[in-house]
């Protein structure tokens, strides 16, 4: 068993299922209305954990009841929470995602409450002793950099799930192995808006390998040997929230493994695709058996934008 530590954003979710806005002064029922915890390292762990990884968590979390049922829910899932930090009298993270029932598409309205972020005078390398990959957010830049400057330092792989440019975020950067941003990270980054020179430049910066995800038209990486695209699984759409933050918990699931670049991306995809498969962040998480099931059996989209290169099976 693979023991990963994570890094980032803990908040709590409101989903629902709206096709259409309604007008002004009209009442709307909705079905199903899903609540549950959410947040990039959040939703990560929890899919590491059933995918049967080890996980240790550091995040804040406030004391108010949405923090007390997500740290409720952290534990039921398996995920180690002695590294949470509560903070008292503040408010949760709040998100509020409508989902388009007919694409799966969502939409998020948040609020980040008024939680402190984590201190990073009060991170210990030590908390790596026994990891094998360390996964952080770009929530919290300047703790994480605290442990990725120490795991890298120690020869452990270090992945950045770059959602957005952050105050901490381009230092983060320098002491990862690995960063898979959302679609945008690397060209606003770099200041340029070629998505293959901005996957250039990035890993210029210090990581070996380098990413970006484009929903359902599937992952570009970079590496060593060059630029690699995994496209989309085919897979039921049902809701597409957390998708993300599930692509890159099959990626540092199958590197804290030994999985090479294009493996590890292939299983990102398809963590990712059977995610999509149920309301809520985290409901459609898939275990081990049915991420190598589709692995082995499973099909790609083939509707990849023109800057990404053609499917490949």
């Amino acid at each position: 068993m693979k023991t990963v530590i994570v890094v980032g954003y803990s908040a709590w979710d409101l989903i629902f299922p709206l096709a259409e806005t309604p007008p002004p002064d009209s009442k709307t029922e909705v079905s199903p209305m899903v609540t549950c915890g959410g947040g990039p390292a959040a939703n990560a762990a929890i899919a590491l954990s059933k995918l049967g990884a080890r996980v240790r968590l550091v995040s804040v979390m406030s004391d108010d009841a949405f923090g007390r049922a997500h740290l409720t829910e952290l534990e039921t899932a398996g995920v180690d929470v002695s590294l949470i930090r509560t903070a008292a009298h503040s408010r949760s993270p709040l998100a509020v995602i409508r989902v388009d029932p007919r694409s799966g598409e969502r939409r998020i309205y948040w609020e980040r409450g008024d939680l402190p972020r984590y201190d990073p005078a009060g991170v210990d390398a030590s908390w790596l002793a026994g990891a094998d990959l360390l996964l952080c957010d770009s929530h919290e830049a300047p703790a994480a950099a605290v442990l990725a400057f120490a795991a890298r330092r120690r020869g452990l792989p270090v992945v950045l799930d770059a959602g957005s440019v952050k105050a901490g975020v381009p230092e983060l950067v320098a002491h990862c192995t690995d960063v898979i941003g959302a679609t945008g990270f690397a060209c606003a980054l770099n200041g340029i808006a070629d998505q293959r020179e901005a996957l250039r430049r990035l890993r210029g910066q210090g990581p070996l390998r380098v990413g970006t995800t484009f929903g359902r038209a599937g992952v570009l990486g970079l590496d060593g040997d060059g630029f690699r695209y995994v496209p989309a699984f085919v897979t039921q759409v049902v809701d597409t929230t957390g998708a993300g933050d599930a692509f890159h918990a099959g990626y540092a699931w199958s590197l804290a493994a030994g999985g090479g670049f294009a493996a590890s991306l292939r299983c990102g995809a398809a963590v990712a695709a059977l995610q999509c498969r149920a309301y809520g962040g985290r409901a459609g998480l898939p275990c081990a058996t049915e991420v190598e099931t589709l692995l082995a059996h499973g099909s790609y989209r083939d509707d990849a934008p023109p800057i990404l290169p053609p499917r490949r099976g």
